[in-house]
């Protein structure tokens, strides 16, 4: 079959590998239909996130059809479905709690480490997945493969740092018409954070990034968007400017760098809540101490979002968001090293990229 495979930093092919056969107990084979291209593959692409095995199969975004199934599988052959991007038994106490992104045994999809241990991802024709009942959701006829991949990872996670900031802020006696939420970055994610603090009701959202191709699907979305000056106090004072005075009731943060957080702490007000999910692939530490969280009584969440949880919520809303707009690119699957590349250096216009395996 074809896929791309991660090579060294900075190199992915695509290339004829094996074809996975042969579903254990519990696992199916997804022949898959589309599959993204994730802010999360770019770490190790980077060369930030180390311990990646030459020749993995890229990817943990994609949604298909169960070509086969193993053992114990509630599936049936020929169904269409989505996959979070981490494995879920769906039995384990985390996955009966909503919290399926610590599964017992959970999986990333893309990652073999150094050892050998891990799973092949989905950026290729067909893909194993273990747990097939927990991991995949079957889709109904109305949403579209390209709706399944972003269900399975970015959308799930923008909406989850955005209904964490709400959850957090549920004893401030507000209601969520009158709070006011920044998003620093407007990535992909960040995009799905602002359209679904939109969904959840907050009344005023901020979108920060220095892309202004980005601000202006942000603001296509709902947003007000705002660029940065050459200090990030500038875009403090900006963004800050609201009717009440007090600040931002809610940073959120999806980059995953030290000065987007750094912000997101500026801009909070005190008693506000900086929800993060970003994946912070460097060591440069955290950006306040817990003395300066107390001084302004700073909530602060974070954590890996549980996809698979939240997939089936996420169905009720997501034609109403309208988060499909986000898609810039839909190309095969062999032009993959041109688009990693596009996508690593912020090339204006690209936004979030599907791939075709069969094109």
């Amino acid at each position: 079959m074809n896929a791309v495979v991660f090579k060294k930093p900075f190199e992915v092919s695509y290339e004829q590998v094996p074809r996975p056969t042969n579903p254990q107990k519990g696992e199916a084979i997804v022949r898959v239909m589309a599959c993204g291209l994730c802010g999360s593959d770019l770490h190790p692409f980077r060369g930030a996130e180390e311990g990646l095995r030459p020749d993995t199969v890229c990817g943990h975004e994609f949604a298909g059809i169960v070509e086969e199934v193993g053992e114990d599988v509630a599936l049936k052959p020929g169904q269409r479905v989505a996959a979070s991007f981490t494995t879920a038994c769906g039995n384990c106490w985390f996955c009966s709690h909503g919290l399926s992104s610590r599964c017992d045994t959970v999986q990333l999809f893309g990652w073999i480490g150094e050892d050998g241990n891990g799973i092949h991802g989905g950026q290729a024709q067909f893909v194993r997945v273990p747990h097939a009942d927990g991991t995949l959701m079957a889709l109904s006829d109305d949403i579209s493969y390209d709706e399944g991949v972003l269900l399975g990872d970015i959308f799930s996670t923008g909406y989850f740092c955005a209904k964490n900031a709400l959850s957090a802020l549920s004893d401030s006696r507000m209601d969520p018409k009158d709070m006011t939420v920044a998003v620093v970055g407007c990535g992909p994610v960040g995009l799905c954070a602002i359209a679904s603090a939109l969904q959840l009701g907050f009344g005023t959202v901020y979108a920060i990034d220095r892309a202004q191709s980005r601000l202006e699907l942000a603001k296509k979305l709902g947003a007000i968007s705002i660029a940065p000056g050459d200090s990030p106090i500038d875009t403090a004072c900006a963004a800050t400017v609201t009717k009440s005075g007090r600040g931002i009731d809610a940073a959120l943060e999806v980059v995953g760098a030290y000065d987007a957080l750094d912000l997101c702490f500026k801009l909070v007000r005190p008693g506000g809540v900086v929800s993060s999910v970003g994946v912070h692939a460097h060591d440069k530490g955290f950006p306040v101490s817990p003395e300066q969280c107390y001084d302004k009584n700073i909530t602060f969440r974070s954590g890996r979002c549980p996809a698979r949880s939240l997939m089936p919520e996420l169905c009720k809303i997501l034609k109403e968001s309208g988060i499909v707009q986000i898609i810039s690119h839909h190309v095969p699957l062999s032009r993959a090293s041109e688009m990693y590349r596009k996508f690593e250096s912020q090339a204006p216009g690209v936004f979030k990229v599907v791939f075709d395996p069969w094109a």
